[in-house]
Order: C-alpha cells, then structure tokens, then sequence
C-alpha cells in the first residue's frame, strides 16, 4: 500500500466516525499533490470542502468547493463574505455579480475594474473617481497615475473626451514622476512599467509624443538590463509606429541608433539596420518636399541617407542620393557641386552584399500586460495572500495546476492567524510554488509583518522567483538583523541568477559590506553572459581590495563572453604592468603583447 492509499483509507475513516479535523488534517496532504488525476483531486477536495463546513469555516469551504468547480455551492455559503462572493461569481462567469459584490465589500478599485470588464463605464467612472479621491493614494504617484489613466479610459469609452484629456495628462505627469523615482532605487522594472503605460496611452490617444516616449524609455530601459533581443523588438515595433503615422525623421533617428547598438553588442544586423535608416531617410526627404517644406531640410536628409549607404558600401545608391540633391531647388554652386561629386560615383561598385537582417525566429509578440488594472488591485489588496491566490483561482484562462496551487494558498492563507509564524512559514513556501510575479506582494508583507523564521522563508521563497522585484526583498534581507534572514539572503544572491539581474547584483555589490556577499554577488554577475557583466568583473580587477580583484581575475578567466579577449587586451594596453590582467590572458590561452 503506498503513502497515499494509506491517507486516503485514513480519511475515509475520520470522515466515517465524522472527525472532521482529521479528514482536514489528512486532506490537505492530498490535493497539495497538484498532478493528481483529475477525479481524485477533486474528490479529495470535495472531501476537504464538507470537513470545512462541518468545523463552521465558511470561506475555506467556499475556496474547496469552488476549486471542484461548485460554484453555486460556494456561494450559497458565503452571505457574510461579499468579497469571498465576488470570486466564486466571476468564476463562475457574473461579471456584473463580481462587480457589485466588490462593491459592497468596499472594494472601489476592483469594483471599477470589474464593471469596466462587464461593460458598465459610467459605473466604473465614478468608481475611479471615488478611489482618485482616496488620501491614501496622494502617497504612490504610480497607483494614482493608473488611476487616472483607468478613469481617462473610462470617459474616452463615453465620448467625454475633455474629461478623459485631463485626466491623461494628469497621468503622463505622474507616471514621468515614478519613473524617476523607481529609477533612483533601482527599479527599472518599475519604470518600465510606467513607460508600458504611457505608450499605450498615446496609442489610444493618437498622440505620437507619448508613443514615441513610452517606446524609447522602453528601450533604454531593455538595453540597460541586457536584454538585447528584446529592446530590438521593441524597435520593430515603434518602426511600425512611425511608418505608419510618416514619422520618418523618428523612424530614421531610431534604426541608426539601431545600427549602433547592433555593432556594440557584436550582433550581426547593424548593416541592415544602417541600410533601412538610409531608406528612411529618403522618405524623409521625399516626404519633406510633398508637404512644401524648404528644401533645406530635404538636402540634410539626403546627406544623413548618403552617410548611411556610404557605411555598408551602398556607392551605387550614394550616386542616386547626389544625383537627387543636384535636382533640389538649391543654390545654383550648390547643385553644381552635387552633381559634379555623383560623377564620381559613376562606375563605383555595389560593395553592399545582402546584409543579415534580423530574423524571424527572433522575433517575439509583444504583448503589454494590463498594469493599470494588476497593480491598482494590489495596491488595494495589500499583500493580502488568499485575495490573490482567490483571483487566481477564479480565473479560467490559468493552467489548471496554477488554479490547484492557488487552491491550496488561498486555504493556507485563511488558516494562517497573523501571529502564527509555523503556519506563516508554509504559507511562504505556497506562495512560491505559484511561481507568479504577483505573489511577490504578499511575500513582501510577509516579510514586513513576520517574525525572523517567517523572514527566513520568503528569502527562501524568492530563491526560485526569477523577478527583478525579488532582489527587493534580497537587499532588505542582506541587511537584516536575524542572522538566518541575512543567511537565507544570501544563498538568493548566490542562486537567483538570470540575464536581467546584472543591475540588481551589480547594486547589491556596491552597497554591501560584508565581503562574503560581494563575492557571492561578484560570481553570479560573472555567470550573466553579456559584455556589461564582463566590463564590470574588469572595473573590480583594476581599482578594488586585493581579495576581490582576485576573484574578478579567477571569473574572467572562466568567461565566454564575446569580444572579452579584445576587452581585455585594450585593458592591458592602458595598465601594461597590471600582473593580474596578463595572468587572466595567459589563462585564456592567449600571450600578452610583449
């Protein structure tokens, strides 16, 4: 008999003598086990559910039930718990119900959410203006520009177009605002996050600043966190935008710089990118000159376009580009002088070749997740665990298994009094097999409110969160006075590893002053593999203590980063009598210069 034949006869035992606290103790074993088979799980469930009933826990009957798919049996238990009720109904597809459930529950933020998704804005206006009026949100710049971005949607939806302008450039103000200040803590996730608003916003608005803004701060922000695939689609993707809307002088500035960064990060496109912003660049002329404009501003385009083709060897083209500018309305030396220089390009030959262009397996859909209304909700849900874990319970569109995981948090989270820290601990481990960036929140105000063994669990938690966010929690726990919080947090630094994470380590590494954890922090920016993780290892060679210069010396050695060797022999050219660096060279099986 295996371990779970053994529980399941020990259940149907109690539940025979009606020992309900037994059937609960044997049953939530059970549907922890999520990759069950479908009917078992769901009758250990149903199990779970009566034991519930029968002990007076209404709302984690409600959770049982609703997590077998008995709606109407969750709701029929759940009178005194409105905000319980709007789970079950938006489960079970009443959106209206949700909403006004929400409602009474004082939940305004959720409630307007919810009538928006059930079609009902004049409701849902007035909701976010309620919330605009919350003194609590004058102290989170980000939540209120949502807000006023959700309330300028609301009455763009009914046509107030004055109300849903002033009400967007309230939010463009706020959201530039939080940028800054995300930024200057290192949260550039964050500021991602405001300008992934603002692009939207004047998308639905038309307004090619905000696109154009939000696209361009979302690039630098990608770049900056090394994902270079990314930022290039992120490119594409405003390219659309500016042909689309004949913004040719944007589309251009934006593929040179394309280019460049294509050549820094050693990437093969940039001569594809270099030929489109000379085509862009044309059109820009062309484009120019049928709207009336002076024909100055026509030539300095064509001159961008010649410097462009004249870099990828496009001579043929360059001759074109001349021959066009000597037919300009310009001066007459001018166009004399354009003409006599497209002779010389007369039997210059084509030294261009089909250039790389970025290619389609690469290339990601983009999608923009809705944070106006996510983190508007958890900033009203307050790190509230089973109010997470009930959403994503109730949403359909999950993995059935992230739908059982959220099941057995959300009864976790309703079992676990606030002073309970064994109870609280297993909650943290819950929370983490969610493996959702949202349960970040409710781990957070685990760790503000919970005691050191509760500290220690979420750092533990966030060892398998592979979020930027998680390193919020990571510092706060470096720096925590219980000595196996300060241990949980480190073995993070050492195992939390991902490409974006070079910003966070790099931080953490500057800011800390145990030894221990800046090499720990040194040895997992050297696993980044990416050319600014390799500059910094070689920043740390030069200029810091001996001991950690050794350690940068032993990783460097060890990396595959393109282009390191070349790195390292412009390094050695400017510091000839540094013995760390030759030593690193020779390793890599190159000799130094003599």
């Amino acid at each position: 008999m295996t371990d779970r034949d053994e529980t399941w006869k020990q259940l149907r035992a109690a539940a025979g003598r009606g020992d309900w606290s037994q059937v609960r103790q044997r049953g939530l074993p059970l549907i922890e086990q999520v990759n069950l088979p479908e009917s078992e799980w769901i009758r250990a469930a149903g199990a779970l559910g009566e034991a519930y009933a029968r002990l007076e826990f209404p709302r984690q009957a409600a959770t049982a039930k609703l997590a077998t798919g008995d709606a109407a049996g969750a709701l029929a238990l759940l009178g005194d718990h409105p905000g319980d009720a709007a789970i079950v109904r938006r489960a079970a597809g009443d959106l209206r119900g949700s909403a006004e459930q929400l409602l009474e529950a004082n939940l305004p933020a959720q409630a307007a959410v919810a009538f928006e998704q059930a079609g009902d804005f004049p409701t849902a206006r007035l909701l976010w203006e309620r919330v605009l009026a919350d003194a609590n949100l004058r102290r989170d710049p980000y939540v209120q520009a949502l807000v006023a971005f959700n309330h300028g949607r609301c009455c763009a939806r009914l046509e107030d177009r004055g109300a849903a302008r002033r009400s967007y450039v309230r939010a463009v103000g706020l959201l530039e605002e939080a940028a800054d200040d995300f930024a200057s803590r290192g949260e550039r996730e964050r500021a991602f996050d405001c300008y992934q608003v603002v692009l939207t916003l004047g998308r639905e608005e038309g307004q090619f600043e905000n696109v154009a803004e939000g696209f361009l701060n979302s690039v630098r922000i990608l770049r900056e966190d090394l994902l270079k695939y990314w930022a290039i689609q992120y490119v594409e993707e405003f390219l659309t935008e500016c042909e689309r809307r004949q913004e040719f002088h944007a589309a251009a500035t934006l593929l040179r710089e394309a280019a460049e960064y294509c050549r820094r990060q050693g990437l093969e496109y940039g001569p594809w990118y270099r030929a489109r912003c000379a085509a862009a660049w044309r059109q820009a002329a062309e484009h120019s000159l049928s709207t009336g404009a002076p024909p100055e501003l026509a030539e300095n385009a064509i001159l961008a376009a010649i410097d462009a083709w004249s870099a990828v060897g496009a001579f043929p083209r360059v001759r074109e580009a001349y021959l066009r500018l000597a037919q300009l309305a310009l001066a007459d030396d001018r166009r004399t002088r354009y003409a006599r220089i497209a002779a010389r390009y007369d039997t210059a030959k084509d030294e261009m070749g089909t250039p790389e262009p970025f290619p389609e397996h690469l290339r990601r859909k983009i999608t923009y997740p809705e944070v106006w209304h996510v983190d508007v909700i958890e900033w009203e849900q307050g790190g509230d665990a089973a109010a997470l874990a009930g959403d994503l319970l109730a949403d359909r569109r999950n993995p059935q298994t992230t739908r059982r995981y959220a099941a057995v948090c959300r009864l976790a989270a309703l079992d676990s009094p606030p002073d309970d820290s064994p109870q609280l601990v297993k909650l943290a481990e819950r929370l983490a097999r969610l493996q959702v960036w949202s349960c970040l929140g409710p781990l957070e105000k685990l760790f503000a409110t919970g005691a050191p063994p509760v500290r220690a669990a979420v750092l533990r938690a966030v060892q398998s969160l592979y979020f930027k966010r998680s390193y919020g929690l990571v510092r706060r726990g470096l720096e925590d006075p219980a000595e196996q919080v300060r241990k949980e947090a480190l073995e993070a630094v050492k195992v939390l590893r991902f490409g974006h994470a070079f910003d966070p380590l790099v931080r953490i590494f500057r800011e800390a002053r145990d030894a221990v954890v800046r090499v720990a922090a040194l040895r997992s920016i050297g696993s980044i593999n990416a050319p600014e993780a390799a500059e910094h290892l070689l920043d740390v060679l030069r200029t810091d203590e001996p001991a950690l210069r050794e350690e940068a010396a032993g990783i460097l050695a060890d990396m595959s980063v393109q282009g390191l060797d070349d790195l390292l022999r412009r390094a050695l050219s400017t510091d000839p009598t540094s013995p760390l660096l030759a030593r690193v060279i020779r390793s890599r099986g190159h000799a130094p210069p003599l």
